[in-house]
């Protein structure tokens, strides 16, 4: 059966993206707060784009908590970043 087969394919693509996502999102996060701890500007700019993917992940998953979180983030990163 085709369809079972390429419905299954899509499906495990999918998770493998929502996992690469995840990721991602924790990897950027940890190199933007390294660069925030070292006083520089790109660690706003680094920890924004990770809120935009943990947004998106949360969005995904239908994580309201995560969702908001990271939307707040993102505008506190952004301001820092026209700050600093």
């Amino acid at each position: 059966n085709w369809g079972g087969l390429i419905g299954e394919t899509a499906m495990h693509l999918a998770l493998n993206f929502w996992s690469l996502m995840d990721w991602l999102g924790f990897v950027m996060t940890l190199v933007g707060v390294w660069q925030l701890s070292s006083h520089k500007k790109a660690g706003f700019a680094i920890n924004a784009f990770s809120s935009v993917v943990w947004v998106a992940i949360g969005v995904h998953a239908r994580l309201s908590g995560l969702t908001l979180l990271n939307a707040v983030l993102l505008v506190i990163y952004v301001r820092g970043y026209i700050k600093k």
